[in-house]
């Protein structure tokens, strides 16, 4: 009708966006989204390919002292969780895409090498499965991530696509306690973690390809519960000095002072944990 609003009252739910998942029995210690079905894909299609997965979602242990002192090589923990699925047949794949033209070739593309890939079946390659773990790259790097997808899905070499990256909750919890050696933040906003991830998928991000996506969450950090503990001192430090009267302090300049002190030492002592840990001691 002429003069008819056009847009509904509720949001579009859009074949492309990241839902829920739907299927039971994926394991804890992360948050799932989906786009296309992307999981009954896996659960009925590729009943081996997702039974891996499982298992390598389940076996997956990452340790705060890894979090905090890994960096330069692929981290530790991103290494073993490749292990365990290249032992089940996976492996790095590069795919060359060839164009032809009455039976001439006319061009011919390398996509990006995947991190981990898993044929269809015997003798019977594509459409395949792909696995890249993003845990701490520029955020550029969902991109070539989501491109990559987009493009094999199209020419049939991809049926889904799996990106593993940190989840809303963890990153919430590592950005401020976690510091490099310089003192800076190590897992900042600009790095690759959910919050980065899910925005460039609801854009269209990947195209058409299915895709699962996994966010790694607190419970599956071991020894988690001393950045957690420092999450809560630090906290109390921004309390005290927001009340700096009521704590005995003569001044907010000293407050600001005596606030920054303990805030550092707080993050040098998570360190100092991680050091320990990573040199194969043990904590009292």
């Amino acid at each position: 009708m002429p003069g008819q609003d056009l847009l509904p009252d509720e949001p579009l739910d859009l074949p492309g966006a990241v839902v829920q998942a739907t299927v039971a029995g994926l394991p804890e210690g992360y948050v799932y989204g989906v786009t296309r079905y992307a999981d009954l894909i896996l659960q009925h299609a590729f009943p081996r390919q997702f039974g891996d997965l499982i298992a390598a979602l389940e076996n997956f242990d990452p340790k705060l002292h890894e979090l905090i002192s890994g960096g330069g090589n692929k981290t530790p923990f991103v290494s073993r969780f490749d292990r365990f699925l290249a032992d089940l047949g996976w492996g790095k794949r590069n795919i060359v895409i060839t164009k032809l033209l009455d039976g001439e070739p006319v061009s011919r593309v390398r996509g990006h090498e995947i991190d981990m890939f898993a044929a269809a079946g015997p003798g019977d390659p594509y459409p395949g499965v792909a696995v890249e773990q993003e845990w701490s790259n520029k955020d550029p790097f969902f991109d070539r991530d989501l491109l990559n997808f987009q493009a094999l899905h199209r020419e049939g070499a991809l049926a889904v696509g799996v990106i593993i990256t940190r989840g809303p909750t963890l990153q919430e919890l590592i950005k401020p306690v976690v510091r490099n050696a310089k003192g800076e933040e190590k897992y900042g906003e600009s790095t690759t973690h959910w919050n980065k991830l899910v925005p460039r998928v609801n854009l269209g991000g990947g195209g058409e390809c299915p895709m699962l996506l996994i966010g790694i969450e607190p419970p599956r950090i071991e020894g988690i519960e001393a950045a957690l503990a420092v999450q809560k001192q630090l906290r109390a430090l921004d309390e005290e000095l927001a009340s700096w009267r009521e704590h005995g302090h003569t001044s907010r300049r000293s407050a600001m002072a005596d606030v920054k002190a303990r805030r550092t030492s707080l993050l040098q002592g998570l360190r100092d944990v991680a050091g320990l840990f990573g040199s194969g001691g043990q904590a009292e």
